[in-house]
């Protein structure tokens, strides 16, 4: 039982990545000059993410009930040790819904006004995209404390350092990948616009092998490196060899104009990265500084599982066709009438 809800939860992780973290990028990429394209920009970026953007944040949520109700000592400890950097995404993600919403619907449109939005909402983008990343390198860390005495080892070393930081940037260069990829696809109408986007997929695609060293040099100073941890995992390290040659298959797809191709490749890199992370620190949910807490040991009782599990089984039957639903009659239909 404990192994379903953990695919719940890795399910819903790269559903979050794959979908929300594509509408996070999108944002980030409007803090780019993007000179006389900014306005089509901004309009494609708008009509891709106004139908669906806020549902992309149920992923979230699932995870965060889940741990509540099924491993509460992980959300303890998580919500306790990590309360800075969670009420700092958490900040971020509700800035940027806002401003999005503002910026969408104002009915005034004054220019200065359109300006602050645009900026609140790519500012707030990369916030939380940064802050998703601290997040997760500090849950593997061995800095959160079990007992603390101070507030600075209670609630600051758990997060502080420069490895959370590069996976922050690396999150968020991987989040901006994710959305020129899939904004080639949402611009078929303007050849322009899609080259454009195909630059910045480009260029994303090689910061992303930057970060990455980036991660790797930063982990040299924690208290296991990143590159001891592939070394002693082949199929970690195999998954991360795999990811790397596909960024050659990205580039020849996207050159051949093939976006659904593209989209493919793309989604199959993140989701090799999170399948080489999942193999080095599986089965854990956080490492303390007393070692790790486990799914199996933060587990709750079986009954309280069993409850779960179904109601995850029987939310999951209403929540996909509805957003298989949402999506084919705002963005399905909308292309296919605006391509008519």
């Amino acid at each position: 039982m404990v192994e379903a809800l953990v695919f719940f939860i890795a399910a819903s992780l790269l559903l979050y990545i794959l979908l929300g973290g594509s509408d996070f990028g999108a944002g980030i990429l409007e803090l780019i000059p993007a000179k006389d394209r900014r306005e089509k920009q901004k309009h494609t970026i708008n009509r891709a993410m106004g139908p669906v953007w806020e549902a992309n944040h149920i992923w979230l949520i699932l995870i965060v009930v889940i741990l509540f109700m099924g491993f509460p000592p992980v959300f303890t400890k998580l919500m306790v040790a990590l309360h800075i950097p969670m009420i700092a995404l958490l900040v971020g993600i509700v800035v940027r819904g806002t401003v999005f919403t503002f910026r969408h619907y104002d009915a005034i449109q004054e220019p200065v006004s359109q300006r602050a939005y645009t900026w609140l909402f790519g500012l707030s983008s990369l916030w939380s995209s940064y802050w998703l990343g601290v997040i997760a390198a500090s849950l593997t860390r061995g800095t959160i404390p079990v007992r603390a005495e101070a507030f600075q080892e209670a609630y600051l070393d758990p997060w502080l350092g420069w490895y959370p930081a590069s996976v922050g940037l690396f999150v968020s260069g991987i989040f901006c990948f994710l959305a020129s990829v899939f904004l080639i696809g949402e611009s078929r109408d303007d050849e322009r616009l899609q080259e454009h986007f195909r630059h910045r997929a480009a260029a994303f695609n090689v910061a992303i092998i930057f970060l990455g060293a980036l991660v790797f040099f930063a982990s040299l100073g924690e208290q296991r490196s990143l590159a001891t941890e592939f070394i002693g995992h082949p199929l970690a390290l195999a998954a991360m060899i795999v990811a790397t040659v596909l960024f050659v298959a990205l580039w020849v797809s996207m050159s051949r104009e093939k976006v659904m191709l593209t989209r493919i490749v793309a989604s199959g890199q993140v989701v090799l990265i999170l399948f080489g992370w999942w193999i080095i620190y599986r089965p854990n949910a956080i490492i303390t500084t007393e070692g790790a807490l486990t799914f199996y040991d933060a587990a709750a009782p079986e009954a309280t599982l069993r409850q779960l599990l179904i109601a995850l089984v029987v939310g999951s039957l209403l929540i996909f066709p509805s957003l298989i639903f949402l999506l084919r009659v705002f963005k399905f239909t909308g292309s296919s009438e605006e391509s008519e």
